[in-house]
């Protein structure tokens, strides 16, 4: 077993003159051992077999993407409005500046995607299907007026 000593340094990083003590290294040299490795005996040139078809295994079966559930899509609307709350009171603040509020304009923007891709799988639920889509109106309507400009100080 090998012990090291804490205190003793293993390699001395400010070491002068340290490529003078380098041995000299023939120039090519790796070249010629790996040429002499490849073309003695002990190595032979791998044979390539087909595999025969495999026939007994299993294609794989994907499922498909399973419908978000009513809870999910409640939670992500619940994001969306708890963003938009955050948004309104950044637009009430006096000190908050337009760079603060980008942030939340994209916060909202990867929410309204994220919702409008699974609102499509509402159906039979005429109540959170309405929600969700006030919701999607509220948050485009807010970031097309932050966009263009609406709120920049004139």
């Amino acid at each position: 077993m090998v012990t090291i000593d804490p205190n003793q340094p293993i390699l001395s990083t400010n070491e002068p003159n340290r490529a003078e003590r380098r041995s000299d290294v023939k120039r090519g040299g790796f070249d010629a051992i790996f040429r002499q490795a490849v073309d003695s005996t002990k190595f032979k040139s791998a044979k390539t077999e087909s595999e025969p078809f495999l026939g007994a295994v299993r294609p794989v079966q994907f499922s498909s993407e399973s419908l978000p559930s009513e809870s999910m899509l409640v939670d992500r609307v619940q994001r969306l409005i708890d963003t938009m709350g955050a948004y309104q009171q950044k637009l009430i603040d006096s000190g908050a500046t337009l760079k603060d509020i980008q942030a939340l304009v994209q916060k909202m923007t990867t929410q309204s995607e994220s919702l409008s891709a699974t609102s499509d799988t509402v159906e039979g639920q005429t109540n959170l299907k309405t929600i969700v889509d006030q919701s999607l109106t509220l948050a485009s309507m807010e970031i097309t007026k932050f966009n263009n400009g609406h709120y920049n100080d004139g």
